[in-house]
Order: C-alpha cells, then structure tokens, then sequence
C-alpha cells in the first residue's frame, strides 16, 4: 500500500497582477500568498478528532464555522463573539487555537509573492504575459511539498479551499 500525505492549502490577498505600478491596496498590503499544512493521511483522524473537541468546547459547529485567521483576528464575521469575551478568556481561546495548530503532527508550506518585486522582477522580460500569483505561488508550494513527501517515501494529494466555479476549474 502506497504511504500518503495530504496538503491543505488556502490563499490570501489578490492574485491578480500589478498593471498599475506604485498602486498600494487600501489596506495597505501588497501581496498574494498561498499555504496550508501537510500530514500523513493515517494520521489525519486523530488530527479531525482533535479539531472537533476543540470546536465543541467553544460552542461552534464544524460544519458552518471554519477557523479564518482574518475574522479570529479582527473579531468578525463568526468570531465577533471574541470582542465580548473577558481577556483572560480571549487569551484561553487563542492559546487552545495555537495548541491545535502545534499539537497535531502538520508541517506548514506556504509562498508569499510581493507584488510590487514580482512585476519588477517579470514584467521586462514577459510584459502582460506574467503568470498570475496564484499560478507561480502553486507551483512553488506544490513542489516544495513534493519534495517534502517524496522524502519521507509518500506520494501527495492536494486539496484547494474552495473559491468560484472558474478559479476552482484553474485549480483542477
């Protein structure tokens, strides 16, 4: 039976060009990044178990709650309740978050593209004709991974977090 490893990954920030140079988002930043974790599918179980006690204990449900770092970070969307907390209870939480990212077994890839330094870089020798960050963000922490399973005797599957019907069809 052949050994395998499954890497998770989500993105951040826009992964269109930069056709305006000098042009700053409004908030400020300037990237794209794509990351997740790899872990052996044998022990993805324990890692799933662990995820929904700590998901039960603060009273949200797996399957409508996900854990995104903007919203736990700015207290938004499903984690507005974060704001009402006492801080010793706000530290608690965070700290249980950190030990469920810590304690399971996962190795973390990811690959942040500057905007600004990617253009620079690209834009004289292939003009309009760069890749979009996505693609050159995927490559890099696909193959990264690759190495990183192929090292440890496993073969890998990728699992994209869903987005829209055409960014999932360039995925597939």
């Amino acid at each position: 039976m052949v050994s395998v490893m499954h890497l998770y990954l989500d993105d951040s920030g826009t992964r269109n060009l930069n056709h305006t140079p000098g042009a700053i988002p409004a908030h400020g930043y300037d990237w794209f990044s794509l990351g997740g974790f790899l872990l052996k599918q044998e022990e993805e179980a324990a890692a799933r178990e662990l995820h929904s006690k700590f998901m039960q204990s603060w009273g949200l449900d797996p399957a409508t709650v996900f854990l995104h770092s903007a919203d736990i970070r700015n207290k938004t969307g499903d984690f507005t309740w974060l704001a009402g907390l006492a801080d010793e209870d706000r530290k608690r939480f965070l700290e249980e978050l950190y030990a469920l990212m810590r304690d399971p077994p996962l190795v973390g890839f990811g690959c942040v593209i500057d905007r600004p330094g990617y253009d620079h870089r690209y834009r004289a020798q292939y003009g309009r004709d760069q890749w979009s960050l996505c693609k050159t963000a995927f490559s890099v922490v696909v193959e990264r991974a690759v190495k990183y399973a192929r090292s440890h005797e496993h073969k890998l599957k990728v699992f994209v977090e869903r987005s829209d019907r055409i960014v999932d069809g360039w995925m597939k």
